[in-house]
């Protein structure tokens, strides 16, 4: 099987880690959930996002040179939520504690992570965009790890084990 449907059913059995990923251009926040964020290199610090070319904050990140992976909780559940429905498009920046780090992207207060990063380069794939993002700040939440997890369609937390 190695049409469309079945890569689609395949890739939801990998359980992914859910990120917001933010930017602002011209005063405005853009943001949407992402599954495909990885680490690149440790020196200097960079990662990747893919980005479909067809969401909404796919030109504003791309025109602003920046952007900041938030890495969610099993508790924002609801923001993710919003942020993946086209139609709450104007609830995505509500309800939640937003600042900033260096580049002005949102960073959510509360996420497991953020990385705040300037694109190096972006590189277009068909129908999305990979951008590799290296890494001017970084902020580490204070409380126990428990990430949403994504997989097979659906929002899974994680707590961290007792050892």
């Amino acid at each position: 099987m190695t049409d469309l449907h079945g890569f689609k059913l395949g890739m939801r059995r990998l359980a992914s880690g859910v990120s917001l990923i933010t930017t602002r251009e011209d005063g405005t926040p853009y943001g949407l959930v992402a599954t495909s964020v990885t680490s690149l290199t440790g020196d200097p610090p960079t990662l990747l996002v893919c980005v479909n070319a067809g969401t909404s904050s796919h030109d504003p990140l791309a025109r602003s040179g920046t952007f900041c992976v938030n890495l969610l909780p099993d508790s924002a559940k609801d923001l993710a939520d919003r942020c993946s429905d086209p139609a709450r498009r104007h609830e995505r920046f509500i309800e939640a504690d937003w600042t900033t780090l260096q580049t002005g992207a949102p960073s959510l207060r509360g996420a497991i992570a953020t990385f705040d990063c300037t694109v190096e380069k972006a590189v277009r794939h068909h129908t999305h965009t990979i951008f590799i993002g290296r890494i001017e700040a970084i902020a580490l939440d204070e409380a126990p790890i428990a990430p949403l997890v994504y997989l097979d369609g659906r929002y899974h937390g994680l707590r961290e084990r007792a050892a």
